[in-house]
């Protein structure tokens, strides 16, 4: 399997909301105040009022459930989802792997509309970071 890289997404976050534990695990909502992305194609900011909803199973899995608006340098408007995987416990370092995908009315990022991507991430001190590559 063949990628490229499409960009490198930072995300900021305000205070988590802990929702506590429910019949599927316990959630956790991370509200996203703001952000940037930048790769060869593309690069802006990332809007706030986004979040990432996510579940710790009881194996200790968190589920990743994010749902952004990017800004794009010149303007344009592409709504970013993932769904993914961290996994804290794995073997070596911890697994966090996802799964996006992107809606634009934007002519010039029609593109976004037509591709999958995965990428990786990491939650570094000044936040989430993920390395996100176009699957070709």
């Amino acid at each position: 399997m063949r990628t490229r890289p499409l960009m490198t997404l930072r995300l900021s976050t305000a205070p988590t909301q802990n929702v506590g534990a429910g019949p599927h695990g316990a959630r956790v909502t991370f509200p996203i105040t703001g952000g940037s992305f930048e790769g060869d194609r593309l690069r802006g900011k990332v809007l706030p009022g986004g979040g990432d909803w996510t579940v710790k199973r009881a194996d200790g899995v968190v589920e990743l459930d994010l749902r952004i608006t990017l800004e794009t340098d010149d303007g344009a408007l592409v709504q970013m989802t993932f769904e993914g995987i961290r996994d804290d416990g794995a073997p070596g370092a911890p697994y966090f792997r996802t799964l996006p995908r992107f809606e634009t009315a934007a002519p010039k990022y029609a593109y976004l509309n037509r591709l999958l991507a995965v990428g990786t991430g990491e939650i570094r001190p000044d936040g989430p970071v993920h390395v996100i590559e176009e699957l070709l």
